[in-house]
């Protein structure tokens, strides 16, 4: 087997884990899709959202993108291996890059930090992850608040964890606001609570190998391949074979 079948076959494997076993019809899986053409577009989505922003997975990948009429990849998308690996990790050791451990650090690929957001769906009963960048969980941190003190007001022990908020695509970001649902499925989502999301495992953190090859497939000068040892020089002549799905 050759290593472009290989490295296909992984992604194969990261894509089937992300849908869960079998809580999930064909072409959904354990993240919400988000945008225009997403589950939560213009017209949003209700969930029950299970952790307070703090508790929220914070982490960093590794992405390089300009817009031409479309959008162009300069490299394939990954997560940084220099993250933390459980939501309660100090953020804070992670700031800046590692190039002692992560490659892509090393070759100074370009780097953004993201939030996963727990939330229960209701259509599937189960729990999923909102995964954005950092300018929308900027917007949506400050939308909880806003939704949340009134509540407090009254009782200030309130939390807007374990209740219905509604999430939509707004201009060119997202927002979010209370809402409403059922009384039995507030208490299914309740179940989840306190549940190991497995933060680590949805960030599909690569091996040093796998990374090295998205990096060989760099647009030049994205990134210093000089880092990448031997093989970074090698003749590219083959890389139009490679299947990355941009």
């Amino acid at each position: 087997m050759s290593i472009r079948d290989i490295l296909k076959q992984r992604e194969q494997q990261r894509d089937q884990a992300s849908k869960g076993d079998s809580e999930f019809p064909d072409g959904v899986t354990r993240y919400v899709r988000m945008g225009k053409h997403g589950e939560v577009n213009a017209d949003g989505r209700t969930f029950v959202i299970l952790a307070q922003p703090d508790d929220w997975y914070v982490y960093f990948v590794h992405e390089d993108k300009v817009f031409d009429g479309k959008t162009h990849h300069k490299f394939r998308k990954h997560t940084c291996l220099h993250s933390p690996k459980a939501a309660d990790d100090d953020i804070l050791a992670y700031f800046k890059p590692g190039k002692a451990e992560c490659i892509s650090c090393k070759a100074g690929a370009k780097r953004k930090m993201f939030f996963m957001i727990p939330v229960y769906d209701p259509q599937y009963k189960t729990f999923r992850v909102i995964d954005v960048a950092e300018f929308h969980a900027n917007n949506l941190i400050a939308d909880y608040d806003k939704a949340e003190k009134p509540a407090k007001k009254f009782n200030k022990d309130y939390s807007l964890v374990g209740d219905a908020v509604f999430i939509k695509q707004s201009d060119k970001t997202y927002a979010l606001e209370s809402a409403e649902l059922d009384d039995a499925i507030i208490e299914e989502a309740k179940t989840f609570l306190g549940f190991d999301f497995g933060f680590a495992d949805l960030a599909n953190f690569r091996e040093e190998a796998d990374i090295i090859e998205i990096l060989q497939a760099a647009d030049e000068g994205s990134v210093d391949k000089s880092v990448l040892g031997a093989q970074a020089g090698a003749d590219q002549t083959q890389q139009g074979e490679q299947n990355y799905d941009f």
